[in-house]
C-alpha cells in the first residue's frame, strides 16, 4: 500500500466528476444560507454541503473498492506537511483522558448524550474536518485543471453572496425590507447588517476575509495580478457586518502578527506592517464607536463579570455571551485556587458546552461562540500553541517554492478570524495551499526527471 502523497496528474485530461463534486461541497461549507437543517440540538447543520460531502465520500469508497488493494493512496500522518495537526490530535486526547479524571465530562444533568456521546462526536469532527478539508485536497485537487476549477467556482460564489448581500443591504437601509434571510432552515432576517448568502452577519465576516486571501493566493497560482480596489472594499464589507466577533477576531490576528510574523521580517518590512497594523486599528475602532451593538457589549462586559463573582444576575444583553464568558470565568478561578493544569493543558474537546450547561438552561449544544475560548478552555494553552503551529509550520517550508512571504500573513489572517468564529474556512485555505506546492513540487521533480 502506497502512504506517500499522490502524484499530480501532470497530462491535463478531462476533470473527473468526484474532483468537481468535493469542490462544490467545499465553497457551499461557506455559504451557510444554505443550512437546511438546525443545527441547535445535534451540533451539525443539515446544510447542502453535507449532502455533496456524503456523496464525495461514497464516490470515493466507491473509487477504493474496485481499485486494487497496493494502489490505495492513504494519508500519512507524518508527512511534513500534516504531522503537527496529528500532534496537536493526540494532544487533545490526553486533554480527555485529564479531563475524564478530573470529572470534567460530568455534567449538571445525567444527560448521556451530552456527556459522553456529543463529547466523543467533537473528536470526530475535528479530525473529520482536518481531513476532508485540508488533507482531500492533495489527492482531489492534484492537477492544474482541478486547482483552476476550485478557484473559478468558489469566485463566482464568493462574488455572488458579495453582490446579493450589497443589494439587501441597500433595500434594508433604503426600504426597510429584508430580502436574504441567514438561512433557509428559519428564514430569520439579521436587520441593516451585510451578510449575503455566506449565513449570519459573523459568518460573512469570516468568508470575506477568507475570498480575500485566496484572490492573493490565486494570484500567487496565476502569476495574474487582481485589481488591489478588492482590498478595501471587502474591508468596508466586513465593517458592515458588525460583527463582534469578527472584531476579536481581527484584534487576535493582530496580536499573533506580532509574535509570529514581525521576528522574521526585515526592518522596512516591520515599518510597513506597523503601518498596517495601525490602519487597520483605526478602521476597526472606528467601527467600534460607531457601533450601538458592540458598544452595548464592550459596557456590558465587566458586569458580568462583577455578576458572577457576586452570584447575581447578569445584565440581559449578556446572557446571550455567556456562553462565552462562563469558562473563561471557570479557568480564572481555578487559577485563583492554584490549579494551574486546566488552564494549560485543558480538560478535553466537548467540556465547554458541558460546563455552559451549569448557568443555561435551555440545553442542546452550548459551545462558545469564539472559537478562541472553545480551544483555549478545551485543550489549554499548550493546545491552542500547537493548534497555530500546526497551522504555521508548514507554510515556512512552502514559501520559497511558491516565490511568496506572504502566505504565512494570511494564515494568520485566516487563524484570526476564525478564532473569532469558528468556521472551515482555516482548514480549506490550508489545504489549498499544501495542494499547490505538492502540484508543483511534483511537476518540477517530474521535469528535471524527463529532461534528464
Amino acid at each position: 500500500m502506497n502512504v506517500h502523497l499522490p502524484r499530480p496528474a501532470l497530462q491535463e485530461t478531462r476533470l473527473n466528476f468526484i474532483s468537481k463534486l468535493y469542490v462544490w461541497s467545499v465553497v457551499f461549507e461557506t455559504l451557510l444560507f444554505f443550512i437546511l437543517v438546525s443545527q441547535d440540538l445535534s451540533g451539525v447543520g443539515g446544510n447542502l454541503s453535507r449532502v455533496l460531502q456524503f456523496g464525495v465520500i461514497l464516490a470515493l469508497l466507491l473509487k477504493a473498492l474496485l481499485t486494487p488493494f497496493k494502489k490505495i493512496q492513504i494519508l500519512n500522518p507524518f508527512s511534513v506537511y500534516f504531522r503537527w495537526y496529528f500532534i496537536y490530535f493526540c494532544f487533545i486526547i490526553f486533554s480527555l483522558i485529564f479531563g475524564i479524571f478530573s470529572d470534567a465530562y460530568v455534567g449538571k444533568t445525567d444527560n448521556f448524550s451530552a456527556n459522553v456521546l456529543r463529547p466523543g462526536f467533537e473528536y470526530f469532527i475535528t479530525l473529520y474536518y482536518f481531513v476532508y478539508f485540508a488533507v482531500l485536497p492533495v489527492f482531489l485537487l492534484n492537477s492544474k485543471k482541478a486547482i483552476d476549477y476550485f478557484f473559478k467556482i468558489f469566485f463566482f460564489m464568493f462574488f455572488l453572496s458579495f453582490f446579493l448581500g450589497l443589494v439587501d443591504l441597500l433595500l434594508v437601509l433604503i426600504t426597510g425590507y429584508e430580502f436574504i434571510p441567514r438561512h433557509l432552515s428559519d428564514m430569520t432576517h439579521v436587520g441593516n447588517r451585510f451578510h449575503g448568502i455566506a449565513g449570519e452577519p459573523r459568518d460573512a465576516f469570516v468568508h470575506l476575509f477568507m475570498g480575500l486571501s485566496l484572490l492573493f493566493l490565486r494570484e500567487i497560482w496565476t502569476g495574474k495580478s487582481f485589481n488591489r480596489l478588492w482590498v478595501p472594499i471587502i474591508i468596508i464589507a466586513a465593517l458592515l457586518t458588525q460583527s463582534t466577533s469578527g472584531v476579536i477576531g481581527l484584534l487576535i490576528f493582530l496580536s499573533l502578527l506580532i509574535v509570529f510574523q514581525i521576528p522574521r521580517m526585515r526592518l522596512q518590512s516591520i515599518f510597513l506592517l506597523s503601518l498596517f497594523i495601525i490602519l487597520t486599528s483605526s478602521a476597526f475602532g472606528y467601527m467600534i464607536l460607531n457601533s450601538p451593538r458592540i458598544q452595548i457589549y464592550l459596557e456590558a462586559a465587566p458586569l458580568a463579570f462583577q455578576a458572577l463573582e457576586r452570584g447575581i444576575d447578569l445584565p440581559p444583553v449578556i446572557e446571550y455571551q455567556i456562553s462565552n464568558i462562563y469558562p473563561i470565568w471557570v479557568r480564572w478561578l481555578e487559577i485563583s485556587e492554584m490549579n494551574f493544569l486546566p488552564f494549560f493543558i485543558g480538560t478535553g474537546l466537548g467540556t465547554a458546552s458541558i460546563i455552559n450547561g451549569f448557568v443555561l438552561s435551555e440545553g442542546g449544544i452550548l459551545n462558545p461562540h469564539a472559537n478562541i475560548i472553545r480551544i483555549f478552555f478545551e485543550s489549554g494553552i499548550v493546545g491552542t500553541l500547537l493548534f497555530i503551529i500546526a497551522f504555521i509550520n508548514p507554510l515556512s517550508k512552502v514559501e520559497k517554492l511558491l516565490g511568496s512571504n506572504l502566505l504565512v500573513f494570511f494564515m494568520l489572517l485566516m487563524l484570526g478570524v476564525t478564532f473569532g468564529h469558528r468556521s472551515s474556512a482555516i482548514y480549506t485555505f490550508f489545504g489549498l495551499i499544501i495542494a499547490i506546492h505538492f502540484f508543483l513540487l511534483r511537476s518540477r521533480v517530474e521535469k528535471s526527471d524527463a529532461e534528464s
